[in-house]
């Protein structure tokens, strides 16, 4: 059983979660609620997909990911799951980085690229969530694991929010998902109830407000 619980919560990093949701909004059917068709990303070209799937990859999983390997090599953090408290400050700030890096990069394309509202409204939201978790690390652990799936959930329930036809059992698996990888953290010890809950309450309620007022 703890063996399945390490599993699941190695599956659902936070640095892979992003990518998870970005499947499910680009190749899950769609249908918008405006004429514009684009606006469900289910209906944008393969290769555009693709190429959001290889920038967020870098950005939010390959780059961090390489950090993290290098502060552990170096010694200055003790593992790769963050399991002390005072070591997170630096691999939370690496992502903080990250994130406003790819956040610029999206905001200031040139006028001919169309980047959909909801992807950057995205990228920003994890990066005020990151923001969020460094500050609050000051006096307490936060589940990052609770963050990136509350992420997980709230970025999804507002782009489905936005859609005239969308597939419910895309959200309520997403809802599940992040119940047994909660648990699975609450099962090896890593954190407390109140930890997971409120790591999940930052994720949920940073993408729900940002998307909604993202510009």
């Amino acid at each position: 059983m703890k063996s399945l619980a390490k599993t699941i919560s190695f599956i659902f990093l936070p640095l892979f979660v992003p990518i998870y949701a970005l499947i499910a909004v680009f190749y899950v059917p769609a249908l918008p609620k405006s004429f514009y068709l684009l606006d469900a990303l289910y209906h944008y070209p393969q290769e555009a997909k693709l190429l959001y799937l290889l920038l967020f990859g870098v950005f939010i999983v390959v780059a961090p990911g390489f950090s993290l390997i290098v502060l552990k090599l170096n010694k200055s953090i003790s593992s790769l799951s963050l399991d002390q408290r005072e070591e997170r400050f630096m691999p939370i700030s690496i992502m903080i980085f990250y994130t406003a890096i790819l956040y610029v990069f999206l905001l200031y394309q040139q006028e001919s690229t169309y980047v959909p509202r909801i992807l950057k409204a995205m990228v920003l939201g994890g990066f005020i969530s990151s923001v969020i978790a460094y500050f609050w690390n000051k006096w307490e652990k936060i589940s990052l694991h609770g963050v990136g799936m509350g992420a997980f959930v709230g970025f999804l329930f507002m782009y489905f929010a936005l859609l005239e036809k969308y597939n419910l059992i895309v959200l309520l698996v997403a809802i599940f998902l992040a119940g047994i990888t909660l648990s699975a953290r609450l099962f090896l010890n890593k954190h407390s109830s109140f930890e997971v809950l409120l790591g999940f309450s930052v994720g949920f309620c940073t993408q729900a407000l940002v998307v909604f007022f993202h510009p």
